[in-house]
């Protein structure tokens, strides 16, 4: 018979995974310490919207010069973009970082990218620079349809340790877009080791934070240290977790595990190109 904190994070869960107009959008935030499966979360999660809610967008973010963790699904449930003139190559770890070819779509805008975005698959988009990603969830804000979006380390997005115009693009970003996400048909999910690396006025529009093995809880948090140092991690079984929807807390296990392929250690470098957007007029012009 499952606990009370099990029957919680049970229904914290299918919080997360209900898309619909009286519930809206929700914002997550995954923490722990490496390894502890912070990115299987993300693929458990756009599993579930591929197999769920097939008609949705997914725009996934990955890393740059580490191995894409999107190879963890089956290859039929991800597509690359690239933005025009970005200098984006792609190499193989496994084979002495040589540089390969990948199936790519080149998109020239936000509307350019949208409209060859597929419902039901993963698609993987890299602008260059990172910082891009505020500016794009705020067009898909306006959008008027269901959208899901996966930040893989959201530290590299809301980076904590900014300052001059891109600390106050990051407090812009946070207080007029993040801050509805609800109420824009917009599911963002996102992960980092520590809540310390992510600006504090990012971390405090979190409607769900799930602390993995190795996380340090917000101060705020009802989730104590103790209990998240008592969590199961099984390379088998899966990770115990604690979801914490402000206040409402439970205990849940990820049971599906989403392992690195050795025969696919590919990353992707970016040789100075930025994207065409220039961030900062990005958010002083059309808001909606």
């Amino acid at each position: 018979m499952a606990s009370k904190p099990e029957i919680l994070g049970g229904k914290i869960l299918e919080r997360i995974h209900i898309h619909n107009f009286d519930s809206g959008g929700i914002f997550t935030l995954t923490t722990g310490s490496q390894g502890s499966a912070k990115t299987s979360v993300l693929l458990a999660f756009t599993d579930y919207d591929i197999n769920f809610h097939p008609n949705e967008k997914i725009f996934w973010s990955e890393c740059y010069e580490a191995p894409l963790q999107i190879f963890k699904l089956d290859k039929e449930k991800y597509k690359f973009f690239v933005q025009e003139d970005v200098p984006l190559t792609f190499r193989d770890r496994k084979q002495k970082l040589k540089h390969i070819k990948m199936p790519i779509t080149k998109f020239h805008d936000f509307d350019d990218l949208y409209n060859k975005a597929k419902p039901g698959v993963a698609n993987v988009v890299f602008f260059g620079d990172r910082l891009l990603w505020m500016p794009f969830i705020m067009y898909l804000r306006s959008i008027g349809e269901w959208c899901n979006i996966y930040i893989d380390e959201f530290a590299e997005i809301c980076p904590s340790y900014e300052s001059g115009d891109t600390w106050k693009t990051i407090g812009k970003f946070s207080n007029k877009i993040l801050k509805d996400i609800r109420k824009c048909m917009l599911n963002l999910h996102t992960n980092t080791q520590a809540l310390q690396n992510i600006d504090d006025r990012a971390v405090k529009q979190t409607m769900i934070q799930i602390y993995l093995p190795g996380s340090i809880p917000s101060k705020h948090s009802r989730v104590t240290q103790g209990a998240i140092d008592n969590l199961i991690r099984s390379p088998t079984k899966g990770n115990q977790a604690y979801l914490d929807a402000r206040g409402e807390f439970g205990i849940t296990t990820f049971t599906d595990i989403y392992k690195p392929l050795p025969e696919r250690q590919i990353d992707a470098i970016c040789n100075g190109g930025e994207g065409k957007y220039n961030l900062f007029l990005s958010f002083n012009k059309g808001e909606n």
